[in-house]
Formats: structure tokens, sequence, C-alpha cells
């Protein structure tokens, strides 16, 4: 959403439990950066994007985040590195849609701002690359493609309610009058369903399905700060969710810092490490 200076990108990760996303920070060549990586455990579930950096903030300004769509024919897609690439070289909008430009890409929808008050929404799939430029002051994505006129995967958009779940967002964005971390933290909370049956994917913002769900959600900001929550972000189970995590229930805000080194900022069972804490701000 556009705030006073420039965009704030807001997320929920879904994946299956079986993953965990770790909040890490790294010193690039160009750039140091904060960033969310998918992690999943051997022999567990596999999903294309296990090991990308999906979503994050370099020292430059830029941020991005990343939601998959998976196309009817999907190929198997080698390892994501370029979004770490992205982030250490790149310093704008412009910049970073350049290494998305490859054919190794992995479908989806990526919202991309940086401090100079750029912003895009580039949907990747099919062999395309569509760059939609804002039309409001609200922009949202779900798990399918608005711009691009190619279907995702058969039954893919009933199963994660992605219709359902881009219209509520674009709702409930629309109806701020500001872009805060509170009012985004907020809409990432929303658990309105759209009358569907919860299945392994769940049907609100707020994802509850039975075996894949919310499991992070960031607020990123290009000024250099991420903020971050470890699970659902209302902070509830409602019990019939396959996952032990305990979930924070709150957003902590990370800042990049001058010389703060690289490594993980929180574990997988969600605790935060030293360096993490040398980070919050």
């Amino acid at each position: 959403m556009n705030g006073p200076r420039y965009w704030l990108l807001a997320s929920n990760s879904d994946n299956p439990y079986a993953t965990t996303n770790h909040l890490l920070a790294a010193s690039g060549e160009r750039h140091s950066y904060l960033a969310v990586r998918v992690v999943v455990p051997p022999a567990d579930v596999v999903v294309p994007w296990a090991g990308m950096l999906t979503r994050g903030v370099n020292s430059a300004g830029l941020c991005f985040t990343y939601a998959f769509v998976p196309e009817q024919d999907m190929a198997d897609y080698p390892a994501q590195e370029w979004s770490a690439r992205m982030l250490t070289n790149a310093s704008t909008v412009d910049e970073a849609i350049t290494y998305m430009r490859g054919d190794s890409t992995l479908p989806g929808n990526y919202l991309l701002a940086d401090r100079a008050g750029g912003m895009a929404a580039v949907e990747v799939g099919g062999g395309r690359v569509a760059v939609c430029s804002p039309t409001t002051g609200a922009e949202a994505r779900a798990n399918a493609w608005r711009c691009l006129t190619q279907d995702p995967a058969p039954a893919w958009d009933d199963a994660t309610a992605s219709t359902h779940r881009h219209g509520r967002g674009s709702e409930l964005l629309g109806a701020l009058d500001s872009a805060t971390p509170e009012a985004l933290r907020q809409v990432l909370q929303d658990h309105r369903e759209d009358g569907g049956p919860v299945g392994k994917h769940g049907r609100s913002l707020c994802n509850h399905g039975t075996t894949d769900g919310t499991i992070s959600s960031e607020i990123i900001d290009p000024a250099g700060h991420l903020w971050f929550g470890f699970g659902f972000p209302c902070g509830r189970s409602r019990g019939h969710e396959q996952d032990g995590r305990r979930p924070w229930g709150r957003l902590v805000r990370f800042s990049l810092a001058e010389g703060s080194g690289s490594g993980d900022l929180t574990t997988p069972d969600g605790s935060i490490t030293p360096l993490g804490v040398r980070l919050m701000s």
C-alpha cells in the first residue's frame, strides 16, 4: 500500500506446515539485506520454492514479496538463487525486474517497491513476464494472476480461494485511511472466508488449512525495516491444523544496521537468535 513517502509491502506466507520460514541477515557485494528463506526438512513435502528468499528488503531500499502460482504444465525449476542476487545488487524496481526476466524464474506474483517511491506488481508464467503498474494507492495479490491472461493449474483457484482472498485483500486495503504497520497487521489477521469448505488450504487471509496455512507474516518498509511474525498472524490455532508451532501473535520489527553481519535472526521453532536481538528495533 502506498504510504506518505513510498509503498509498504505486507504479506502472509502460506506453506505446508512441514516447512519453516527463517528470517536472516546477509551482507552482499553491493547491499546488505534482511530476507525470509523457506526451509524444507529432508524427506518432507517438496515445494518448488524450497530454499528461496521469498521476501526481503536491502540497504538501498528495494523490497519485494512473492506468491506462487502454478502453471498448467508445471516444469521442474532450478533452485531460485536469483532473488538473493537481486537483493545483493539491485537498488530500484526497474533494476530488480531485470533479474526476473530469465527463463528459470519461478511462476507467480511478485510485488516490488523501492525507496524512490517506485512500485510494480510483476506476474511471471508461461514464459512471460508482465509488469503491472498500480492504478490506485493499494495493490493486492494472492495465488492467481490478474494481468496474465492464462489460467493456473486446474482447480488451483478453487482449492486456495485465491479469487476471494484477492478481493478481500483489495477491499480491506482500499478502506484504510493510511498505510501504517498496525493497519496492515490488522489486514493480515483477517478471517473472512468465502463459504467454501476448509480443506488442506484455508480460505481466508489468515490461513488455517489442515495441512497448509500461514507460517509467517511480514510487513516490509523500504526504509530498511522488516516486521516478522512467526506462525498465524492472529496468534491462535483453531485445533484442526496439523501444525505444532506456537505463533507469536505479533510482529517484531528488525532493521538493517551498518556492519550487522550475516546469519539467522530466527530459528525453526520461532526463537530469536542473538543476532536477531541485536537487529530488533
